[in-house]
């Protein structure tokens, strides 16, 4: 037998709690007055936000009627409202929901059309999500004031088996898919985790990820059980490099968890003497290269960097491996405790020491399963037929890899059409499904490009479609999409080409990516130094792309993320620090160009 087994100190005893927000009141009665939360100067203790989901837990149950395994949709923007509407649906016994209130409304209707929940914690500014919810209905800015519930903890309804909370990703049929994962299973990764990285309160965590990524349930649950404070940034700001920068070094922030497309460009500002309290930082979501991880150590040689791994369905992580700036290449690791992981051949057999297959993942940290779709379960969960598995329940991860000689894990590619964009799952499918509902739409293949930015772009080829017709579909993509799963750029082709044996020719559609861009006759030439620049860091960003002095930065495929590179190097190149809302406003180089050039003669006549 070739799984993997990892053993450690991290294993339940006895007086594990059996729910996860028990986890949490354990944790509030050793130091209730501990802060728990800081968010934008507004610090809150343990004590205090125990209380204030306990009054909403009381609703939740007594009037919204929540019981054990019932989801509650959470659909708040406000960062510390938030993490009191988890708890509060937890303490009730429910299983909570936390939806992007970023994401198109008929996207959130769509989500919240398909799960059913007993309820939906919404806020004012978000409530055209859950506009056609007919169920309870908590518009937390507005009533939980009024609230006259009791502040004490509720008597324990759900058991170690009951849902915890319910993930959203992107799904192989073309729709989004619910994973359900219980109690006794996050508690597991939790535990280890804890102990692995040492967590405790003399700790504060920069909380990275939002709430409706799964990695933010590891982020914050681990805080709340280890003591942490948990600083959470301004949502408008998490890709403001300064600004995150800023508050590490003015919150002491010892360890954050961060996707490798966002460290990528946050390590451009980081400097030692500005991160003193920081030791660990770990990389999560997406697949990366070593160069990252020689300039983490170049610029930050003190501070550990870890690779975890882990699909949704195995509660959050399943491997681990602390980076070494010598690394040629980046490993996912060896499992956590109480995980085992298979390498598995085409046969079904487990594969030893050099082999490539599938990763099979077995153990404790195993979701329920996929909510409402017993054949999807049935399918990604369950027992092989090989004795060699012994009789043990397994999650298909889909994910090809090679196991090392020495046992740790490395990953190869994705078996299907999953991509990860932005660290979030993306089914191509999905992405086509929304498309092809145009009747114009013959066919969509879609087509992921690396990029130099780190940051993989995804162009839709349609068959069918004008150029005429483009607007309208990337309108429609929008409308229905979040925006990580928007195409960069949408192509109308007659046809899509294929090589001499049938398949694809993916070479041939890059070059049509390249081409379609392509201007008739001279472009316009750069007026000013300024825009001259503008254009050189605009071409680097989007090649191959051809880029126009008055092309629009979003329409080209810039995204947040887009936005942090531009502003990095503006300062680099020009010696100017834009605010990352600039881009917004001047959206074409010709007018950021203008933006910059009225700054700095307003800056020459204030001097």
């Amino acid at each position: 037998m070739h799984g993997i087994r990892a053993r450690g100190r991290a294993s339940m005893i006895s007086d594990t709690p059996r729910t996860l927000h028990q986890f949490f009141e354990k944790r509030v009665r050793k130091a209730p007055e501990n802060i728990a939360l800081e968010y934008d100067g507004e610090c809150i203790a343990y004590g205090a936000l125990n209380r204030r989901a306990n009054k909403m837990a009381h609703y939740l149950r007594d009037t919204a009627g929540v019981r054990p395994d019932d989801p509650v949709a959470i659909l708040v923007r406000h960062p510390p409202s938030v993490i009191v509407a988890m708890l509060a649906v937890l303490k009730a016994g429910g299983a909570y929901l936390a939806l992007d209130p970023d994401n198109p409304p008929g996207l959130t209707q769509r989500i919240i059309e398909s799960v059913a929940p007993r309820a939906v914690l919404v806020e004012s500014s978000s409530v055209a999500g859950a506009a056609h919810f007919r169920g309870e209905l908590f518009v937390t800015d507005v009533m939980t004031a009024t609230l006259a519930t009791p502040d004490t903890d509720p008597a324990p309804a759900a058991a170690a088996t009951d849902l915890a909370y319910v993930i959203h990703t992107s799904g192989t049929t073309g729709k989004p898919k619910a994973i359900a994962v219980e109690h006794h299973s996050i508690i597991h990764t939790l535990i280890w985790r804890n102990s692995y990285y040492g967590f405790g309160p003399d700790d504060t965590t920069l909380a990275m990820p939002r709430p409706s990524f799964d990695s933010a349930v590891a982020d914050t649950f681990c805080a709340l059980t280890s003591g942490t404070r948990l600083l959470l940034p301004l949502r408008d700001r998490i890709t403001d490099r300064r600004y995150l920068v800023g508050l590490m070094e003015q919150r002491e922030v010892s360890h954050f968890l961060i996707t490798p497309a966002l460290y990528h460009r946050l390590l451009r500002g980081m400097s030692p003497q500005q991160t003193k309290a920081l030791r660990s930082i770990t990389i999560a979501g997406e697949w990366f290269t070593s160069s990252l991880v020689r300039e983490h150590f170049s610029r930050l040689p003190d501070v550990k960097l870890l690779n975890e791994y882990g699909p949704s369905e195995n509660s959050v992580c399943s491997t681990v491996h602390p980076l070494a700036p010598t690394d040629r290449q980046v490993l996912i690791g060896k499992p956590i405790d109480r995980t085992e992981a298979f390498v598995v051949g085409e046969d079904g057999e487990p594969l030893g020491p050099g082999g490539t297959g599938e990763l099979f993942l077995a153990g404790a940290g195993l979701a329920r399963g996929y909510l409402s779709d017993p054949e999807l379960t049935a399918e990604k969960f369950f027992v092989p037929s090989s004795p060699r598995f012994r009789g043990q329940r397994v999650y298909r991860t889909g994910d090809i890899v090679r196991l090392c000689e020495d046992g740790e894990l490395q990953f190869v590619e994705r078996r299907d059409q999953q991509v990860k964009i932005r660290g979030r799952r993306v089914e191509l499918s999905q992405v086509a499904e929304v498309l092809t509902a145009d009747d114009t739409v013959d066919h969509v293949h879609l087509l992921r490009r690396d990029t130099d930015a780190a940051t993989p772009r995804l162009i839709a080829f349609v068959v069918g479609p004008t150029a005429q017709d483009v607007d309208r579909l990337r309108a429609a993509a929008r409308e229905n999409l979040p925006d990580y799963m928007v195409p960069s750029a949408i192509i109308p082709v007659d046809a899509v080409p294929v090589t001499g044996n049938g398949k694809v020719d993916e070479a041939a559609l890059a070059a049509l990516y390249a081409d379609a861009s392509d201007r008739t006759g001279a472009p316009p030439e750069p007026a000013t130094p300024v825009e001259a620049e503008l254009l050189t860091i605009w071409r680097k960003i989007f090649a191959p792309l051809g880029v126009g002095l008055d092309d629009d930065f979003f329409d080209l495929g810039g995204d947040s993320l887009s936005v942090m590179d531009l502003v990095a190097d503006v300062e680099e190149r020009l010696g100017v620090q834009l605010d990352n809302a600039d881009p917004y406003t001047g959206r074409t180089v010709r007018s950021l160009a203008l933006m910059i050039e009225n700054r700095r003669s307003s800056e020459v006549d204030a001097a």
